[in-house]
């Protein structure tokens, strides 16, 4: 099945992430959909006070959700918001549920190439 997968992603051992799969959303979802729900689902994890400003005027927020670009030009393929951790989104293939003898499930996936943008 096709999927935007949506991680945590740390750099480093310091930080700890028991649940590195924060949401699995449908692939029909515009990349500009799924950007608002990165940036929800990213501030929602954090504190209270964190999450009444952004409700109050969401602009003061220092997270935002962003595509990542190609050579300059946005990309709504791939979207990140947030710092160590931060939140990863982007379209899978192949995803599927692994269930392993005692029971406990492993998603599996196939991450997608980037495109090549081609100069004239």
């Amino acid at each position: 099945m096709t999927a935007w997968l949506i991680t945590w992603k740390a750099v480093g051992n310091w930080v700890k992430i028991e649940n590195k799969i924060a949401a699995i959303l449908n692939c029909r979802l515009s990349g500009e959909t799924v950007r608002k729900i990165v940036e929800l689902l990213y501030i929602n994890s954090g504190d209270l006070s964190t999450r009444l400003s952004y409700a109050k005027n969401k602009k003061s927020s220092h997270y935002h959700a962003e595509f990542h670009t190609l050579d300059g030009v946005p990309w709504d393929g791939r979207i990140t918001c947030g710092y160590q951790p931060c939140l990863y989104a982007r379209l899978v293939d192949d995803l599927h549920v692994q269930v392993g003898e005692n029971g406990e499930e492993t998603l599996i996936w196939k991450e997608r190439s980037t495109p090549q943008i081609r100069h004239r």
